[in-house]
Order: structure tokens, then C-alpha cells, then sequence
């Protein structure tokens, strides 16, 4: 899977405001992510995961429920 790059991912602060606004949207809904989720979030801000490799990550790992 090829996403496009976006420039408002291109350094850890837009990121982690990109993730920020994301979380608060999704508390207490649905899709609020699940621990496992949120550390992929976490890595994804730090710069060791590009966006693709969270989704491949939650594409490998067992559904819950």
C-alpha cells in the first residue's frame, strides 16, 4: 500500500498533533484506539513507524471481539 506523503506528517510535532486531534475525536466512541493501537500511535509520532507500517501492523494483528 502506497499512501501519498503529506507534508503536515513531516516532523514529530505535526504528527503528534495530527495523532492528538485524532484521539480526541475518537474518545469515548467506537473507534478509540485499544492500547496496542496507541502504541503503534506512539511509534508513528516518534519517527520509527511510517504511517503504511501502522496500518500493515493493524492489518497482521488479531480483531478484537
Amino acid at each position: 500500500m502506497n499512501t501519498p506523503t503529506f507534508s503536515f506528517l513531516e516532523n514529530k510535532e505535526k504528527r503528534q498533533y495530527a495523532v492528538a486531534w485524532a484521539l480526541r475525536f475518537a474518545q469515548n466512541t467506537p473507534l478509540d484506539p485499544s492500547p496496542y493501537e496507541r502504541a503503534l500511535l506512539t511509534r508513528f509520532v516518534d519517527g520509527n513507524l511510517t504511517i503504511d507500517q501502522v496500518l500493515e501492523q493493524l492489518e497482521q494483528s488479531p480483531t478484537e471481539g
